[in-house]
């Protein structure tokens, strides 16, 4: 018992440690991460998402991050990723010890949880879905236990974990899918209840967000955005960029092992034939669909973090099985050397990221804007850049707080959303533009011979032909005023009347 206190007590501490970087003394938020936390607080304040501000992330992530917000603020965000980490750790550690024993939990809780920071701590103060998605992964490994004896309320348990995930973003449900395979593999016909069960369980947590949407008014919005658009999105990756997606992901999780052992793992149980227990044939079916689901757009770092509850059970089985067959005295101290040199490199990682702040910039920027307007004015970032507004606790005029996506995506942006952004301009006139395009993602300069000279780095954005409206509006209507001192960025005022 002391020592399976021990285990978690350390396990808890490098959870800590690890998501120190991530703590917002220092450190302007993520690019994402500000979108988020405006539509967040937006929501707080009586707004809701898609009506109130574009962005094809599903609810959940506002709603998380708006709990934060209520917390503490920021702060209050990053004590509410930490809960979520901590209880990762603690149902995975629970989960694998049933299935592997102690040793082999603890090693491969240790393995994920170290792998972590290269995935997510990179980008300033972050808030992604995958993160949050990690303690409903490991949520649903502990419930399933064994398929020959999953009851019905366990089922249904699953379920709801698997809607919320799939809440946060659809292409987290891979362990939710692997858990359907293996049931109707091992089941078979009487496989058919408990999947019902799962599904129902699912139908509960959308079916509550629905309600939401539908009484917000926001529902087809929300399909459109959610959905539609990242659909349309998807589309435009070849299947080049997938594979080089495959291959970011391995050679993130390689510095501490855990893609070496999880891959070897998955090869050696497919070889050997060793599907028992229960978590393993999960893990098998469970990785290639995560691997695959992962490529889903355009590979960021991130997105391989829904890779580690798979990966964290193919090393504990990797333990287990190297404690069956090999002598204890050659096992022990072969395990106490993986464990510290998988560390390393990590714990060097996050030691100079804890250590570093970022310069700022958006901060200033933020200040800058909240010195030269009052509260009830609107501010226009023309870009990605909406921590600038979260932080100066201005709104946008538009709910178009960053404009790529929705209005150039090739496929889904259409000269009536162009039209609504111009209306909206019109009629707010935010007293302050910044151009934050020149460190914007696929953002054209805003300057009519710039726009019309610009091409998109990438193929799946095409600014529309209306977008010339908007520039020339804020040409006729705006004057240059110099430049925000920070960050560079030029700076539009109203002209004088």
């Amino acid at each position: 018992m002391r020592v399976g206190f021990l285990a978690v007590a350390l396990l808890v501490v490098v959870s800590v440690a690890v998501l120190l970087p991530n703590h917002p003394a220092g450190r302007d938020p993520a690019e994402d991460a500000g979108v988020f936390f405006y539509a967040a607080q937006r929501l707080l304040d009586g707004g809701a998402p898609y009506r109130d501000i574009w962005d094809h992330k599903p609810p959940g992530v506002y709603f998380v991050d708006a709990a934060g917000l209520i917390l503490g603020g920021r702060i209050g965000v990053w004590l509410v990723q930490l809960a979520c980490l901590v209880t990762a750790v603690l149902l995975g550690y629970r989960a694998l010890r049933r299935a592997f024993g102690p040793t082999a939990a603890f090693v491969g809780s240790l393995a994920w949880l170290v792998a972590l920071p290269r995935l997510f701590l990179e980008y300033g103060q972050t808030s992604f879905v995958e993160f949050y998605a990690l303690p409903l992964q490991f949520g649903a490994l502990l419930l399933l236990r064994d398929t020959r004896a999953l009851t019905r309320s366990r089922a249904v348990a699953i379920g709801v974990l698997g809607g919320a995930a799939f809440l946060l973003k659809p292409t987290l449900v891979g362990i939710w899918i692997a858990i359907a395979l293996i049931l109707i593999l091992q089941q078979r016909g009487r496989a058919v209840a408990p999947v019902a069960a799962m599904t129902v369980g699912a139908l509960v947590s959308l079916a509550i967000v629905v309600a939401w949407a539908a009484v917000r008014g926001v529902l087809g919005e929300m399909v459109d955005q959610a959905l539609v658009y990242n659909r349309v999105y998807s589309a435009f990756a070849p299947v080049s960029e997938r594979v080089d997606a495959v291959l970011l992901g391995l050679r993130l999780t390689l510095p501490s092992g855990l893609a070496v052992v999880a891959v070897g793992a998955w090869v050696y149980a497919l070889v050997r034939r060793r599907f028992a227990p229960t978590l393993v044939g999960v893990a098998l079916a469970a990785f290639p669909i995560e691997i695959g689901l992962s490529t889903w757009g355009r590979g960021y770092h991130y997105y391989f973090i829904a890779w580690l509850p798979s990966m964290a059970i193919l090393v504990a089985f990797a333990v287990s099985e190297a404690r069956r067959v090999a002598p204890a005295q050659l096992v022990r101290p072969a395990l106490v050397i993986a464990v510290l040199v998988m560390s390393v490199l990590p714990a060097f990682l996050v030691a100079r990221l804890a250590l570093a702040t970022d310069a700022g910039r958006f901060s200033s920027a933020a200040a800058y804007v909240a010195a030269n307007t009052r509260p009830t004015d609107t501010v226009l970032v023309w870009g990605s850049h909406a921590e600038v507004l979260f932080l100066a606790e201005r709104r946008s005029p538009s709910r178009y707080v960053y404009q790529y996506a929705a209005l150039s995506t090739r496929g889904y942006a259409t000269p009536a959303r162009v039209a609504e952004f111009l209306a909206d301009l019109q009629r707010a006139r935010p007293a302050l533009i910044l151009d934050a395009s020149r460190e914007s993602f696929v953002t054209p300069p805003l300057d009519l011979a710039g726009l019309r000279a610009w091409v998109s780095p990438e193929a799946q954005y095409a600014p529309l032909p209306e977008l010339e409206d908007v520039v020339k509006f804020i040409e006729g209507t705006y004057e240059r005023a110099g430049t925000e001192p920070a960050t560079g960025w030029p700076v539009w005022r109203l002209k004088a009347p």
